[in-house]
């Protein structure tokens, strides 16, 4: 080939003898998973050739396991025993270690954080592969673990700073064995998170390449990192895939009609938007003839006791979980789409967590209303796309259910930002990262 005459001679050469990439992930279709699914949209939109390790029987912290997706021409799934994540690893470790002369990159993805335990042993096995380490969320000092975790004995002596302890408790003997008692339960959740600290640094050591997902994320597992691990991380959003939505339908109803899907619970709680929902109801009595909400997915149950006490049903529906496809459905022939993030205040003055669900919503291309913290990267990402963000307030949250259901309040999706969560977008950067690595 002539030069000038298309690609040059060493880019051929590359081309022809680039090998597959290895892809090290528990969740992958057809099990309903964020992490696989937000594998799944890269790897598809990707140039180059992978081999999946996955798994598809165990649908554990799964909304099932029959996600029908198009299969991808430069994707082979290659399925491992999945009864367990230990057995899993074994197969994968098995798997490289008979294959190993196939690959000279190699990416694991957390969430479960086996896959990278897999990625270290792998490293180990071939010391000059390439290892890409994709992060979801932390494994180490997970806020929401850390929130659910007290850090101070209930019954220890320095308790008497934040609450009134008279001499006789001070010095009272069960006081102090209930401190002891406290003390040794505390032990075993203290020691699996110093051997999460542990695995987190060897892995942020040892691998190649570190993605995270958010900035906020990046800064907060760095932290007590050096430059040299510093150097190794880039930053891919979450992603939507324009080609797995199907066209929107007419409204079948006249009232707004405001969706959010995904998981809730005690901590991820949308408890203070229902009091705004119960406040806005109090002061207009026909609130449920202009909104209806409807929540797809799982619910704490203080959270339905709510809505029955304060007598929500005829405005808030509960759906049933949903599978992929039909999610993105629902998204793009809402009106608005529901976000709900976390408050983790006293734990962290930033959100760290982007959830992938928020890529979707952004592909639907529907107004957002996003209830998070004040500065994070749920904050930003729904603001890139011009949606609106409200703090942990009632009143805040009450004033604009008020516009939307009353004054037809709405916004419009600012396209430039859209594009950024595009996953042909995110792909081409990802392609880029790794043509660099296999030079």
């Amino acid at each position: 080939m002539a030069q000038g005459d298309g690609i040059s001679k060493k880019s051929e050469r590359k081309i022809r003898t680039m090998k597959r990439i290895l892809v090290i992930s528990w969740y992958f279709p057809p099990i309903n998973s964020s992490e696989g699914l937000v594998t799944y949209k890269l790897l598809k939109n990707s140039k180059y050739q992978y081999d999946v390790c996955m798994q598809d029987s165990n649908d554990s912290w799964s909304y099932g396991k029959n996600e029908q997706l198009p299969e991808c021409g430069n994707v082979k799934k290659i399925c491992l025993q999945g009864e367990s994540l230990d057995t899993w690893k074994s197969a994968a470790v098995e798997y490289f270690r008979k294959h190993q002369n196939e690959y000279d990159i190699v990416m694991t993805r957390s969430m479960p954080p086996e896959s990278h335990e897999i990625g270290l042993e792998i490293k180990k096995m071939k010391p000059g592969i390439t290892w890409i380490a994709s992060f979801g969320d932390p494994i180490a000092n997970n806020p929401f673990v850390l929130k659910g975790m007290q850090t101070m004995s209930p019954y220890s002596l320095q308790m008497r700073y934040v609450r009134k302890m008279g001499i006789r408790e001070m010095i009272s003997p069960v006081r102090e064995m209930k401190n002891l008692l406290w003390k040794r339960r505390q032990k075993a959740p203290l020691q699996a998170l110093e051997k999460e600290r542990t695995l987190e640094h060897n892995i942020l050591s040892n691998c190649d390449k570190i993605i995270f997902n958010n900035p906020y994320q990046k800064k907060y597992m760095l932290s007590s990192c050096g430059k040299e691990i510093a150097k190794k991380a880039v930053v891919l959003p979450h992603s939507f895939d324009a080609e797995l939505y199907d066209a929107s339908i007419a409204p079948s109803s006249d009232k707004i009609q405001m969706v959010y899907i995904g998981h809730l619970d005690a901590t991820r709680t949308p408890r203070l938007f229902l009091k705004g929902i119960a406040a806005l109801k109090k002061e207009h009595p026909d609130l449920a003839e202009h909104l209806e909400v409807l929540f797809y997915g799982h619910m704490a149950a203080n959270d339905k006791v709510y809505l029955i006490d304060h007598e929500l049903l005829d405005v808030v529906k509960i759906k049933k979980p949903v599978d992929y496809k039909t999610s993105l459905s629902i998204m793009r022939n809402s009106d608005w789409l529901l976000h709900v993030d976390a408050n983790l205040h006293g734990i962290l003055d930033e959100n760290i967590f982007f959830a992938a669900k928020l890529a979707d919503y952004i592909g639907a291309n529907r107004p957002i209303f996003g209830m998070t913290m004040f500065e994070g990267a749920g904050a930003d990402v729904v603001r890139a796309v011009n949606g609106v963000t409200v703090s942990y307030s009632v009143d805040e949250i009450k004033n604009y259910l008020y516009l939307i259901a009353y004054e037809n309040y709405t916004v419009e999706i600012d396209q430039d930002g859209m594009n950024q969560f595009n996953a042909t977008e995110v792909a081409e950067k990802f392609d880029a990262m790794v043509e660099k690595l296999d030079r």
